[in-house]
Parts: C-alpha cells; sequence; structure tokens
C-alpha cells in the first residue's frame, strides 16, 4: 500500500511540474528594447518567463531551455506593453445617450470587444481618470482576455466646478454628489443639510482608496477655453490641502489644465501630472490667431520641464480627433474594422453616427450667445462654421505642435496619455486611438526615443507602477509585445504586432480583432 501511495505521489508530481512547465516560455534571438532610468537599451538577447511574470532577461540562453516553450525571435523586437494613462473606459466612443438608449445590444458589442481593441493595438495597461461607473470596469475586469486595469477612482469635484456647468446639473444633483467642499472660496455657501465634515479632502481621498485607486483628477478650466466663466474655479488654498492628502497614500494628482492660468495654479500647488497640453494661450479673443509661444508660456512649460516630478499629458488626440471628425474621411481607415464590430462600424457611417460633427458646429451658436467677442473673432473672414471650425482646430493643432516640440527639446518628463474617447467620438478608437497619438506625436518632431519611454517607463514612473510595468526585466509583470519592425527607427513598428503576451499568456494579434469577434 505504502508503495502504491509513493507511485501515485510521484506521477502527481511529475503531472503538476509538466503542467508548470507548459507555462513557461523562452523567446530567444530577440531585439530587447526597454527603458531605465538612464535610457533607452537595446540588445539582442532571451527572456524567460514563468506564469505571469518575467524570471530572465539576458544575452545568454537559459540553462533549462528545453523546459520552455520556445519563440524564435530573429529579425523581431520585444518591447514592454504600452500604457495609456488617460482613458475613459465607460464612454463609447461614436454614440451619445440617444443611440446608447436605442441600440442597446450594439453597446454591448462595443463594450465585449473594448479590452480586445486595447489589446490589439499593443495596449496592456490601461488608467481610467474617472471612474464614475465602477460596475462597468467591474465587469471589464471579469473578462478573461483584458488589459491590466487601474483607476483614480471617481474625478474630484469643487461644488459648482466646470464639470458640473458643463453637464447641467440641478442642485441637488449637484449636493447629492461626492464634492469637495472648497471651504476657500467665499461664493460657495452649502444648505444645512448638507454636512460639510462629509467633503473634506480626507473624505475624499479616503473614497478613492476604497474605490482602490492609484491617482486623483481634478478640472481647472478658465476663461481662456472660450467660454465665459459661470463655474467655480478650485482654489489654490483647496488644491493644495488634496495635493497634501492624497501624497499621504502615494497618490499623484491629475490636473485636467489646458491654460496659461491652469498651468500656473498646477505649479503653485505642487501638481505631479499635467492632463492636456497647453493649447488655450489667451483668454483675449484678438490673440486667438498668434502663433507665437510667448515668453510667459515659455517660462511656464520651461518650469515644468525642469521639475522631474512633474509628468506631462499632451493628450493631441482630444484636438486632432475633433480635427477629424470635422475634416477627414476617417471612417473609411481600414483599422477601425478591427476596433468597432461591424454593424456598430456600419451604424456610426449612418446620418445618425453625425451627432458628433453636428455638436461640434452646434458651439457656434453656443458661442454666439455666451461669449460674442470670441464667436466673432472665430468667425472673422469664414463664409461658414466649417471653415470657422476647421481653422480653429487648426490653430489648436499648431500649439500643441509646438507645446510638445518646446517640452520635448527641454527634456520635459513626457508620459502618453489619449482622452480615450474624448466627448465619445468614434475618431477616438480605443487602442487604435493610441497608435494616432504617436503618430500625432512624431508628426510635431518629439523623437522617437522619447514617444517610446512615454508610453512605457515614464507612465510606470508617474503612476508609481514602475515595479509591475514599464520595461523588459525580471520579476515584472510578462506584459511585452513581439513587433516585426522597429520603434526606435519607425513610429509605425507599433501597428506592426507579431504577438501580445498578456500576464505571460500569448496571443496572436488577429484573435483579438473585432473581424474575429
Amino acid at each position: 500500500m505504502t508503495r502504491l501511495l509513493l507511485i501515485a505521489l510521484s506521477l502527481l508530481w511529475i503531472q503538476l511540474q509538466a503542467q508548470n512547465d507548459s507555462q513557461n516560455l523562452l523567446i530567444k534571438n530577440i531585439t530587447i528594447i526597454s527603458a531605465n532610468t538612464n535610457g533607452i537599451t537595446s540588445q539582442v538577447g532571451n527572456v524567460t518567463i514563468a506564469d505571469e511574470n518575467i524570471i530572465y532577461v539576458s544575452k545568454e540562453e537559459p540553462k533549462k531551455s528545453d523546459y520552455y516553450q520556445v519563440i524564435d525571435g530573429k529579425g523581431k523586437y520585444l518591447i514592454p506593453g504600452l500604457i495609456d494613462s488617460h482613458v475613459h473606459l465607460a464612454n463609447t466612443a461614436g454614440f451619445n445617450g440617444t443611440l446608447k438608449n436605442k441600440y442597446p445590444d450594439l453597446v454591448q458589442l462595443y463594450f465585449d470587444q473594448l479590452p480586445r481593441s486595447y489589446l490589439y493595438f499593443g495596449f496592456t495597461t490601461l488608467i481610467d481618470v474617472n471612474n464614475y461607473d465602477p460596475k462597468l470596469i467591474n465587469r471589464l475586469l471579469d473578462t478573461e482576455i483584458r488589459p491590466d486595469i487601474y483607476t483614480c477612482g471617481e474625478q474630484v469635484a469643487v461644488m459648482d466646478d466646470f464639470s458640473m456647468e458643463m453637464e447641467g446639473y440641478s442642485p441637488q444633483e449637484r449636493y447629492d454628489s461626492n464634492f469637495l467642499n472648497d471651504i476657500y472660496n467665499s461664493k460657495i455657501s452649502l444648505p444645512d443639510t448638507i454636512p460639510p465634515e462629509e467633503h473634506t479632502p480626507q473624505k475624499i481621498i479616503k473614497k478613492i482608496r476604497e474605490q482602490s485607486g492609484i491617482c486623483v483628477k481634478l478640472v481647472y478650466e478658465d476663461e481662456a477655453s472660450g467660454l465665459a466663466v459661470t463655474w467655480a474655479k478650485p482654489t489654490t488654498h483647496i488644491l493644495r490641502d488634496l495635493i497634501a492628502e492624497a501624497q499621504e497614500f502615494q497618490l499623484p494628482l491629475i490636473l485636467h489644465a489646458p491654460s496659461l492660468e491652469g498651468h500656473q495654479i498646477g505649479l503653485e500647488t505642487g501638481v505631479q501630472i499635467f492632463a492636456h497640453g497647453l493649447w488655450n494661450w489667451s483668454a483675449d479673443p484678438k490673440d486667438f490667431r498668434n502663433r507665437d509661444l510667448s515668453e510667459i508660456h515659455k517660462n511656464v512649460l520651461l518650469q515644468i520641464a525642469k521639475k522631474e516630478q512633474i509628468a506631462y499629458q499632451l493628450t493631441f488626440r482630444t484636438i486632432t480627433g475633433e480635427q477629424d471628425l470635422i475634416c477627414s474621411d476617417f471612417l473609411k481607415d481600414k483599422n477601425l474594422e478591427h476596433v468597432y464590430p461591424k454593424s456598430y462600424l456600419d451604424l456610426l457611417k449612418t446620418e445618425e453616427g453625425l451627432w458628433g460633427k453636428n455638436k461640434i458646429f452646434g458651439r457656434s451658436e453656443f458661442l454666439k450667445e455666451t461669449n460674442p467677442e470670441f464667436y466673432d473673432a472665430l468667425r472673422d473672414n469664414h463664409t461658414s462654421d466649417q471653415e470657422m471650425w476647421e481653422e480653429a482646430m487648426e490653430i489648436y493643432r499648431h500649439r500643441l505642435n509646438t507645446v510638445g516640440r518646446f517640452l520635448a527639446e527641454n527634456n520635459a518628463y513626457l508620459i502618453l496619455g489619449t482622452d480615450t474617447p474624448a466627448m465619445n467620438m468614434y475618431t477616438n478608437p480605443p487602442g487604435y486611438n493610441g497608435i494616432i497619438e504617436m503618430r500625432n506625436w512624431y508628426e510635431a518632431g518629439i523623437p522617437l526615443e522619447l514617444i517610446f519611454a512615454a508610453a512605457t517607463f515614464n507612465n510606470a514612473i508617474a503612476f508609481n507602477l514602475q515595479n509591475l510595468y514599464g520595461s523588459v526585466e525580471k520579476d515584472k509583470i510578462a506584459n511585452l509585445l513581439i513587433l516585426n519592425s522597429n520603434p526606435l527607427l519607425n513610429v509605425e513598428a507599433y501597428n506592426d504586432i507579431d504577438l501580445v503576451i498578456i500576464r505571460g499568456d500569448i496571443i496572436e494579434r488577429n484573435q483579438l480583432s473585432a473581424l474575429e469577434n
């Protein structure tokens, strides 16, 4: 009996060992491109993976190579999986509320494909900066094949802030929200039914931590947006208090601040991450067509560039996505077939799918009523609103190009974020939007080496994820891409993926396409 038991145990051990070894992978003879604090390295070498982690990286093959599934990477390139640090996963690219209510089955298809779309284009880690729909995020987290997902918890808003105004929240909706009470703003008063102690920085950060947030996001908009300010801006004092509380738990604060004033406030208060490039240059309508970066703007950007602890998201696609919406035949791009299910894409090509373009043109009437001086400055010398908005988008893009180049030339800590999908635009297709964002950077004159670092190592550092992601190193999670071409030579290499490896599992790229699902 004892002998039979020993034999059974031995067989079980062999079986378990075989199962364990079958999960191991050796990628040999491949060019490994990675970044660290000293820069970017590129060398031919070997990488082994056990379960979810990288366990070996070297020029030499491991001694126990017989135990591994082997991929010969000769002529190919191994890089860390890409990180998009500014997404809105609960937004539906191409669908507004009306379409979502009318076509729930298409919405279901969209979200079923969503995680695969990001992986198809190489994005293996995502950071949702406003988790306003935890149920949907949890649904995505329960998906078997998906990127790694983190969030900032629910976006922080002071009472009567920009977001509340733009969404048209009623007073009761505002009081019922998890707002931050800006005690330094004398113009804000709360009814006696609202306990102020429930809306302190401490309570806000506590809730974000309960939501497993790894960061904090807040919005700062001002007159340079072209809108007459009817909202409350967060004071510098409440920003400092919020940042101090967040830092107690190593949560970086992301400030949505696309204006000069917003950048100055961020610098003054110690913001760690700027969301959105400086595209709102001046509140004076007469300066709108000015194409030169002023010395004041340069000085602020230079201060940001010199502070190593400040990261900067350019988010070109917030602007160029709108530009594509009104100026191009974007829906003819064949890459969209890998993002959107066919029936979903077909609807985007109908009259119903044009709501986004119509919404942009609808801003004309809004501007005419709320800020006629700004509208007149934009409309000057144009025969149609179409012409007006085409020129406006070109100016905003020029500003981003100028700011991006200036920051790159001054060694700013750039990180890749796309704002996908801003305004629910179909021109912000999940996953593919990141590829276009990198193209926009390259077209602006930002070197390929900086683009690579921004999409990998820099992002991991900025969000305190460097022990898990961002480089090809021992003990890190095996989120990797095998490319057919070199991303340090050609930005299109990021869309030339051979294999996606997510937590050690190998996935052929075509299996992730909407055409296959």
